[in-house]
């Protein structure tokens, strides 16, 4: 069919940029910002740049031995606490706007600042979450340029763990890291083994942290042929969200940061984040005709009693 003579059309008023911009309001972004060990672990306040706690166990149970009728008391020995210490380490994300950028018209944001610090904010609570669960031990830096380290979860965890060929636990005291093993897959096994030292030893883990390659070898174990699952008819289903041991059952939690070769299996209640200040964003003296604002956090890890917590290591990871 032929146009219309004369007719003016969009081809020609789009050459001379006469049609506003037709631009969404919503700005779209599905990088993942979850994090788990945060949300999980419990917080503590501290004041100095070294914290302690301090940490106890009873003594090895027996049947004892009888005594006589009218005896004499043996005095037995006393034991005294443990007293551990890790240090904080300081965080930080920042942003630049200048004066002219902050001034004008956006779309899907009112401030490019305000958008910037939110973004910043999710990324270094991210960071937080990503530093707990990767090996790294303490260290007390010194000026000028060398920063303080807080000792994270590999550097404590020493007494319930599963680990390949080679491998050797840290000494628990945050001062080192364990020393990687011969990888292995993941199996019923492992967990079940590492769950038993858990109940042997008092602890009652009740989650399970793994990353999405060892989502999928929990979801595809056996043993769960008389299972039930409620199901639409148009959909399949073969996820795993709790792990029945012989000693509890186990809350599986997918964590997309942390080392795929780990498999934990926490107690929240005796993980906390230790704050010396918590997340906090400050604006820093301006240079010229742009603003510049920061957010930090001085936070460090903090594992009530190592004991209560379960590693199977050196998982293979494809």
């Amino acid at each position: 069919m032929a146009k219309v003579t004369n007719a003016v059309t969009s081809y020609q008023t789009r050459a001379v940029s006469e049609h506003p911009e037709d631009v969404s309001d919503i700005i779209y972004n599905i990088d993942p910002a979850d994090t788990p060990v945060v949300s999980l672990a419990g917080t503590r306040k501290v004041s100095n740049t070294t914290y302690d706690w301090l940490t106890e166990a009873l003594t090895t149970a027996s049947a004892g031995t009888p005594k006589e009728e009218g005896f004499e008391t043996a005095r037995d020995a006393s034991n005294v606490t443990s007293r551990l210490s890790n240090i904080v380490q300081i965080l930080t994300r920042n942003a630049t706007v200048s004066g002219t950028q902050e001034s004008m018209k956006l779309f899907g944001k009112s401030s490019q600042m305000a958008h910037q610090m939110a973004r910043k904010s999710k990324e270094l609570k991210r960071d937080v979450n990503y530093s707990i669960v990767h090996p790294q031990a303490k260290a007390t830096g010194s000026d000028p340029n060398t920063p303080r380290k807080s000792a994270m979860l590999n550097s404590w965890v020493k007494t319930n763990v599963s680990m390949g060929t080679g491998g050797a636990n840290s000494t628990g005291d945050g001062s080192d890291v364990r020393t990687n093993g011969t990888q292995r897959a993941l199996t019923q096994g492992l967990i079940n083994g590492v769950m038993q030292d858990c109940y042997t030893n008092g602890a009652e883990p009740t989650t399970i942290l793994v990353g999405p390659f060892n989502k999928t070898v929990i979801d595809a174990m056996g043993g769960r042929g008389i299972s039930r699952e409620i199901i639409d008819n148009n959909q399949v289903g073969s996820s795993v969200s709790v792990f029945a041991s012989s000693f509890g059952n186990l809350k599986v939690v997918p964590h997309r940061f942390q080392q795929e070769r780990d498999c934990w299996l926490l107690d929240p209640k005796h993980i906390r984040i230790c704050y010396l200040r918590n997340f906090q964003s400050q604006e820093l003296s301006r240079i010229g005709d742009a603003s510049t604002r920061q957010i930090l956090v001085e936070y460090g890890l903090q594992v009530d009693n190592e004991k209560a917590m379960g590693h199977v290591a050196d998982l293979t990871t494809s």
